[in-house]
């Protein structure tokens, strides 16, 4: 089924091929990153011992600007209750990835940082991603991979920005 959308500020018309191309490839770039089979795979070349909801923790903490965040605030950022990231944290205490400190403004609350141990693990974990990025690029030229790169950054910015008006 061919779909044209076309925008109402002048812009070209998007073909419902090139939707249906895109959408596609979301589809199998999508399964990629959320295969459980995929996500072993990175772990043991980073010969790392951690779960997904684990890893993906350790990374929105790297990913803060703040040097660490409140339960409450991983919660919202990983999409889940706050109990369910209490026990992953617990987790990855016992495991010295995290560590807790007294949240400065609230004497009854904590925030969660990296210890470096954690920012260590993630490392490998990144490293072995970034690895496998290079493996995938490899018959692209330096200026495809840089236009995909600002391109899909650019996508990802209006997605994101398309996503925050379905949080309210």
């Amino acid at each position: 089924m061919q779909v044209t959308t076309v925008p109402d500020d002048g812009r070209a018309p998007l073909s419902g091929e090139a939707l249906e191309q895109i959408q596609a490839s979301m589809q199998i770039v999508t399964q990629s990153m959320i295969q459980a089979k995929s996500h072993e795979h990175l772990l043991k070349a980073a010969n790392v011992r951690l779960d997904r909801a684990g890893i993906g923790l350790l990374f929105k903490l790297h990913r803060s600007a703040d040097s660490s965040l409140r339960i409450t605030d991983l919660a919202e950022l990983l999409g889940v209750d706050a109990p369910t990231v209490t026990r992953k944290v617990q987790q990855l205490e016992r495991l010295g990835y995290v560590a807790r400190q007294a949240d400065p403004t609230d004497r009854r609350a904590s925030r969660i940082a990296l210890t470096r141990s954690g920012r260590v693990t993630l490392e490998r974990v990144l490293k072995a991603h970034r690895d496998l990025l290079v493996r995938a690029f490899g018959e692209w030229t330096k200026d495809e991979i840089a236009t995909f790169g600002t391109l899909l950054s650019r996508f990802a910015g209006s997605l994101r920005d398309e996503m925050e008006t379905y949080r309210d």
